[in-house]
C-alpha cells in the first residue's frame, strides 16, 4: 500500500511539474486600427444626417454612411461638426460602435473640487487643452479608441515620455460631460 501511494504522489508531482513549467499562453491586446474589420476614422458630419443614419465626410474628403445602429453620438449630431467614429463593416453597411462629437468637447468644463473651489478644464480645437485650479496639468487633448486622451506637458530636460491620462467617456451633452478613470467618475459641467 506504500509502494502504491508513494507511486501515486511521484506520479502527481510530475505532473504539477509539468503544469508548472508550461509555457503560458500570451495575451496579445490588439489597437484597434489592427482589428480587421474595426475603423477608426476624423471627419465632419455632412448634411445627408437623418435620425439612424450618420453622413460622415472623413478627412480624405470621402463621404461614408454610417447606421447609428441604436448608437447615441456622444456630444450630439449637428451638422458641420468634427467626429471621431470607430465604426464596423459587415457585408456592405457600415455601423458605428462608438461615435464623439469633438465639436461638443470643445468648452470649458466646470466643477467643484474637494477643497469646495471651483477647477476647470478647457479644451480647445486643435488639441489644446488647458486646466485652471486643478492638481493636474493637461496641455493636449484628443479621441482616440473612443477615449478621451488628455496630455501632461514634458518637462524640460525629462528623459522619460509626458504623461497620458485616459478617460472613458460616460456622458456628453450641451452642459455635461461625466468621464471615467479606473473606478474614479468625474462630473464636470458647462456654464459657457
Amino acid at each position: 500500500m506504500a509502494v502504491l501511494a508513494l507511486a501515486a504522489l511521484m506520479l502527481f508531482s510530475c505532473e504539477e511539474k509539468g503544469k508548472k513549467d508550461a509555457p503560458k499562453p500570451k495575451v496579445e491586446v490588439k489597437p484597434l486600427d489592427e482589428i480587421p474589420g474595426i475603423y477608426e476614422a476624423h471627419g465632419t458630419i455632412g448634411d445627408g444626417t437623418s435620425m439612424n443614419v450618420i453622413e460622415f465626410v472623413n478627412d480624405d474628403g470621402d463621404t461614408l454612411y454610417i447606421s447609428k445602429n441604436g448608437q447615441s453620438v456622444m456630444g450630439g449630431v449637428t451638422v458641420g461638426d468634427e467626429l471621431e467614429v470607430i465604426y464596423n463593416v459587415s457585408k456592405e453597411d457600415l455601423f458605428a460602435s462608438v461615435a464623439v462629437n469633438l465639436t461638443s468637447l470643445q468648452h470649458i468644463w466646470s466643477q467643484r473640487g474637494a477643497d469646495g473651489r471651483e477647477q476647470s478644464l478647457e479644451l480647445n480645437s486643435g488639441g489644446r487643452a488647458t486646466t485652471y485650479n486643478m492638481t493636474i496639468d493637461y496641455d493636449s487633448w484628443e479621441v482616440k479608441d473612443g477615449l478621451l486622451l488628455l496630455h501632461s506637458p514634458k518637462k524640460v530636460g525629462d528623459e522619460s515620455p509626458a504623461l497620458v491620462d485616459s478617460f472613458e467617456i460616460m456622458q456628453l451633452t450641451t452642459d455635461s460631460l461625466v468621464l471615467m478613470h479606473g473606478d474614479l467618475v468625474t462630473e464636470f459641467a458647462r456654464y459657457n
